[in-house]
């Protein structure tokens, strides 16, 4: 029986473009495409196999003469079709252009909303865009709701969907153009899910996508999402405010996680001199000091606060090349310690720095189960417990609560 193909770019530029569709019968019915496809330019590929499921699915194909250029960048409009076609979606007949079917049917769904994609349907396809349309296809509870790029992007890594693009856990590329590879990659998880099948989440990734959206990473590593909105504010005292911009929880045992690099060479002071390094977890506050005073007095910025957990907090010193001694107290890439005391020399003077403190990953379980999530409860110095200055960053509260 002789197969046809529904192209997803237009029957008169067929033989020019690609062919990315779904393999009918003459009767219509949907060809599964048994056989192993063969390509020309994708042996040893690093997404052969998923170019080959996704081609053997009917959701992509190749080129006429007989090549899959998995390089080569896939359309908005393209895009359309291959997530319908993914996502089973019924699609009609007519629009004014070819992929105004799909766009159509899509929008019905929930799955592309207005202003998803701005400008040309034409143009490459970003991975934000493709995430948009991922995230939104397979979990409907996302469906119809115009979330920010930022969060459809964390929710797109955090399951699994999509990962980082390059070496780095940072490297997310959001806006880089999606390629007929990273497409089928793409099509192959989808499949993989819709087959009952489990994805690996790249955590560091995740972790990168979240602090993008919100500032902080408790979604990642703990499955929880009660922290307050960051940045946050908070007197420290009558001359002394911070802002804690970012909280960024890493796991010293993941050599590839979320900024990695930056704990190479650090030393590690736990509380229980016993542990290891990988029995914690490094709790990175990025802060802004600010003087509410011009009074020549000063404080170092590591004495702002601390994590209260019971005594059991240690803390950590950076490479010394990501400890500063240039008497700066200025914003730095990745992680940082500026050595210096910020001094109260005039009022709204402001310095940047980072509070560390490495907290027993066993105690943070404990805590877990004690009150349902981990409680971040932050203590000035010089201030007693209990005494209703304690500092909450997550709905969560321990005993200490007033």
């Amino acid at each position: 029986m002789r197969k046809t193909w529904i192209s997803i770019v237009l029957a008169g530029v067929v033989a020019a473009g690609s062919l990315v569709g779904v393999g009918v019968t003459s009767n219509g019915k949907s060809a599964e495409a048994a056989a192993k496809p063969s390509f020309k330019d994708i042996d040893g590929h690093w997404a052969e196999s998923s170019i080959e499921t996704a081609v053997q699915a009917g959701v992509l194909n190749g080129y006429p003469d007989g090549s899959f250029k998995p390089n080569n960048t896939i359309t908005r409009a393209e895009l359309l079709k291959v997530m319908a076609m993914t996502f089973k979606i019924d699609v009609g007949t007519g629009g004014s252009n070819w992929y105004a079917a799909y766009q159509t049917a899509l929008t019905k769904a929930g799955i592309y909303l207005d202003g998803d994609y701005p400008g040309n349907f034409n143009n490459p396809a970003t991975r934000n865009e493709m995430a948009k349309l991922a995230v939104r296809g397979e979990y409907t509870e996302y469906r119809g709701k115009k979330l920010s790029a930022a969060e459809l992007m964390f929710r797109a890594v955090n399951k699994g969907i999509l990962s980082r693009s390059g070496t780095k856990a940072e490297t997310i590329n959001t806006e880089g153009t999606t390629t007929r590879a990273e497409a089928a990659v793409l099509v192959t998880r989808l499949l993989k899910l819709a087959n009952g099948g489990k994805l690996t989440v790249d955590q560091g990734a995740s972790s990168a996508a979240e602090i993008s959206w919100h500032r902080h990473n408790m979604i990642t590593m703990f499955d929880q999402d009660d922290l307050v909105k960051l940045p946050y504010s908070v007197d420290i005292s009558k001359k002394y405010n911070v802002t804690i911009d970012k909280l960024i929880i890493l796991d010293p045992a993941d050599t590839k996680g979320y900024y990695a690099e930056y704990l190479k060479g650090a030393t590690y002071y736990p509380k229980d001199k016993s542990d290891k390094p990988t029995d914690n977890y490094l709790f990175a506050y990025k802060i802004i000091g600010k003087s509410l005073v011009s009074d020549g007095s000063g404080i170092s910025m590591s004495a702002s606060f601390y994590t209260y957990t019971e005594g059991n907090t240690g803390t950590v010193d950076l490479a010394p090349q990501y400890m500063y001694e240039d008497g700066k107290l200025i914003e730095r890439e990745g992680l940082f310690y500026n050595n210096k005391e910020f001094a109260f020399n005039k009022i709204n003077h402001s310095g940047n720095n980072f509070i560390f403190d490495l907290i027993p990953k066993e105690y943070i379980q404990s805590q877990i189960e004690k009150y349902g999530g981990f409680p971040i409860h932050l203590n000035k110095f010089n201030v007693a417990l209990g005494s209703g200055e304690q500092i909450y960053l997550t709905g969560v509260k321990d005993q200490w609560a007033h």
